[in-house]
């Protein structure tokens, strides 16, 4: 009996700490989880934007313009 709830209580542990490592792992990856979402990932404030194009080095947020959207299309620099 004593090692039926040994074996209990090491699986509740093994799960509770998977639990805890898959929290850890999206709550540490933002830019991943954002990117899947369809939004743009801002380094600087460490926040998920849906109002970019997308993120430049230079100049951060590219903001979703027509302009913006045909120099994507067509690979022209911001």
């Amino acid at each position: 009996m004593k090692s039926i709830k040994k074996i209990i209580k090491y699986l509740v542990c093994f799960f509770v700490i998977m639990i805890i490592g898959i929290y850890c792992y999206f709550e540490l990856d933002m830019k991943m989880v954002c990117l899947d979402g369809g939004k743009i990932y801002d380094p600087e404030q460490k926040i998920c934007r849906s109002d970019c194009l997308t993120w430049d080095e230079k100049i951060g947020c590219v903001p979703i313009t027509k302009e913006n959207i045909l120099k994507k299309q067509k690979g022209l620099p911001f």
